[in-house]
Protein backbone atom coordinates (compact mmCIF):
# COMPACT_ATOMS: atom_id res chain seq x y z
CA UNK A 1 0.00 0.00 0.00
CA UNK A 2 1.68 3.08 -1.38
CA UNK A 3 0.57 6.91 0.39
CA UNK A 4 -1.16 7.34 -2.89
CA UNK A 5 -3.59 4.17 -2.87
CA UNK A 6 -4.47 4.75 0.62
CA UNK A 7 -7.43 6.45 1.20
CA UNK A 8 -7.54 9.82 2.51
CA UNK A 9 -10.95 9.81 3.99
CA UNK A 10 -13.02 7.02 4.86
CA UNK A 11 -12.49 3.83 6.04
CA UNK A 12 -9.42 1.69 5.85
CA UNK A 13 -9.49 -2.53 7.03
CA UNK A 14 -6.60 -3.49 9.14
CA UNK A 15 -4.56 -5.43 6.55
CA UNK A 16 -4.33 -2.02 4.43
CA UNK A 17 -3.48 0.36 7.40
CA UNK A 18 -0.95 -2.23 8.10
CA UNK A 19 0.43 -2.09 4.99
CA UNK A 20 0.39 1.99 4.66
CA UNK A 21 2.75 1.74 8.06
CA UNK A 22 4.64 -0.53 6.48
CA UNK A 23 4.37 -3.14 9.46
CA UNK A 24 2.58 -6.49 10.24
CA UNK A 25 -1.48 -6.25 11.45
CA UNK A 26 -0.05 -7.92 14.53
CA UNK A 27 2.14 -5.00 15.56
CA UNK A 28 -1.00 -2.68 14.56
CA UNK A 29 -3.04 -4.56 16.58
CA UNK A 30 -0.20 -3.97 19.42
CA UNK A 31 -0.04 -0.05 18.61
CA UNK A 32 -3.59 -0.14 19.25
CA UNK A 33 -3.61 -1.34 22.51
CA UNK A 34 -0.20 -0.21 24.52
CA UNK A 35 -0.11 3.69 22.22
CA UNK A 36 -3.30 5.59 23.83
CA UNK A 37 -2.05 8.32 21.02
CA UNK A 38 -2.56 5.99 18.11
CA UNK A 39 -6.45 5.84 16.93
CA UNK A 40 -8.94 2.88 17.58
CA UNK A 41 -9.99 1.05 15.46
CA UNK A 42 -14.26 0.86 15.07
CA UNK A 43 -16.06 -2.37 14.53
CA UNK A 44 -18.45 -2.25 12.08
CA UNK A 45 -19.96 -5.80 12.54
CA UNK A 46 -18.88 -8.68 14.14
CA UNK A 47 -15.56 -9.84 12.19
CA UNK A 48 -14.85 -6.63 10.60
CA UNK A 49 -12.88 -3.83 11.80
CA UNK A 50 -11.59 -0.16 10.11
CA UNK A 51 -10.06 2.22 10.47
CA UNK A 52 -10.56 6.23 9.85
CA UNK A 53 -7.84 7.14 7.01
CA UNK A 54 -8.01 10.50 7.89
CA UNK A 55 -6.86 9.30 11.20
CA UNK A 56 -4.01 7.04 10.71
CA UNK A 57 -2.97 10.26 8.15
CA UNK A 58 -3.35 12.56 10.84
CA UNK A 59 -1.55 10.41 12.93
CA UNK A 60 1.32 9.68 10.77
CA UNK A 61 1.76 13.70 10.08
CA UNK A 62 2.03 14.00 13.91
CA UNK A 63 5.00 11.32 14.19
CA UNK A 64 7.02 12.63 11.99
CA UNK A 65 6.63 16.59 12.76
CA UNK A 66 7.75 14.87 16.29
CA UNK A 67 10.86 13.44 15.03
CA UNK A 68 11.86 16.21 12.77
CA UNK A 69 14.67 17.62 15.27
CA UNK A 70 16.02 14.05 16.50
CA UNK A 71 19.02 12.86 15.00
Amino acid sequence: MTLKTYPTTGHARPRATAEFLQISTVTLWRWEKNNPEFPKSTRISKRVSVYDAQEIRQWVKAQSAGSAGVL
